[in-house]
């Protein structure tokens, strides 16, 4: 069982970082008894909540239905949400193993009342047309991280049949052990390329609906909407800037679909949270940043050399 800091000091380090998060908690509901397996969580959520909420923009469970032994895993996970007024960021039907298995579990957040707008379904691939059917109809969504699936052979989510039926979808990066590079362009590009693929049909992933997914898709789904995803008043000043010159991707022929399928990271030129530069040049302008990267290449040889090197 892990210390209550490991998990309150990576919120304390994406609030040094300087980056809006909501913070994403395990209950880790096999170790100890119910009693106390809610006390921990709520130990969490409260620390996370003590933080500026400028950048702790809320805290929510990092559902563990799909690999947890206990078969009230989800009515525990439920709980939770209506005691302390969080919502659930589930990693569920993400690897293509024990397919029917998983499926199974489904119905175990459905009976325990989590099909609605605080329920957020991660990568959710190995579906059926009922599970999405139930899923939309209850008010739940979905984060679609098509480049992480792509690299650990998850496979490919049916996002056009999801925004047809009328769920809520947002897309995210995963994390950098699943997508090596953390590229929004990349994987916009990379969703577009598998969808189309998949259908045989070029409409059915449109640049438009990218960036929209992308960007205020994926706060819609978190529940921040009203604070982030799109530049309006009211709301804070995040945005980057690229430039189309350096390197030139030639012509604008449609500004938001040469955005979507030429830009990359060799394209972007500034970085604003808040109004505030804080990343100029692919450098972030966080004091802190010279000796993270020291740190980096100086901890992690040694753990490769600890626990062996992961080919």
């Amino acid at each position: 069982m892990r210390e209550l800091e490991y998990h309150t000091r990576q919120a304390d380090a994406c609030l040094d970082a300087g980056i809006r998060f909501v913070d994403s908690i395990g209950m880790d509901a096999t170790v100890g008894s119910d009693d106390e397996i809610h006390d921990r969580f709520a130990q969490s959520v409260a620390h996370t909540r003590s933080l500026d909420a400028d950048y702790a923009l809320g805290a929510s469970i990092m559902g563990q239905v799909q690999w947890s032994p206990r078969e009230d895993a989800a009515e525990i996970e439920v709980e939770a949400m209506r005691r302390l007024g969080v919502t659930n960021q589930a990693h569920f039907l993400e690897s293509p193993e024990a397919v029917p298995l998983q499926q199974s579990k489904f119905a175990m957040y459905r009976d325990a009342g989590a099909l609605g707008p605080e329920m957020m379904f991660g990568h959710f691939i190995q579906t059926t047309p009922e599970i999405i059917a139930e899923t939309a109809a209850g008010g739940a969504s979905m984060s679609w991280q098509p480049a992480s699936n792509g690299r650990l052979a998850s496979g490919v989510a049916l996002v056009p049949e999801m925004l047809e039926m009328g769920m809520k979808v947002g897309m995210g990066l995963d994390d950098q052990a699943c997508t090596d590079v953390s590229d929004p362009w990349q994987n916009m590009r990379m969703g577009m390329a598998m969808q189309r693929a998949r259908t045989k049909d070029p409409r059915s992933m449109m640049p438009e609906t990218l960036l929209r997914l992308h960007t205020l898709g994926g706060a819609e789904i978190m529940g921040v909407a009203d604070r982030v995803g799109s530049l309006e008043v009211g709301k804070f000043a995040d945005f980057v800037v690229v430039d189309p010159r350096r390197p030139d991707v030639g012509p604008l022929w449609h500004p938001v679909r040469s955005y979507v399928l030429s830009m990359s990271l060799r394209n972007l030129t500034r970085v604003y949270v808040g109004g505030r530069l804080v990343s100029q040049h692919g450098l972030s302008t966080n004091p802190l940043s010279a000796e993270a990267s020291v740190r980096v290449h100086a901890q992690l040889p040694k753990i490769a050399a600890r626990l062996g090197h992961p080919h």
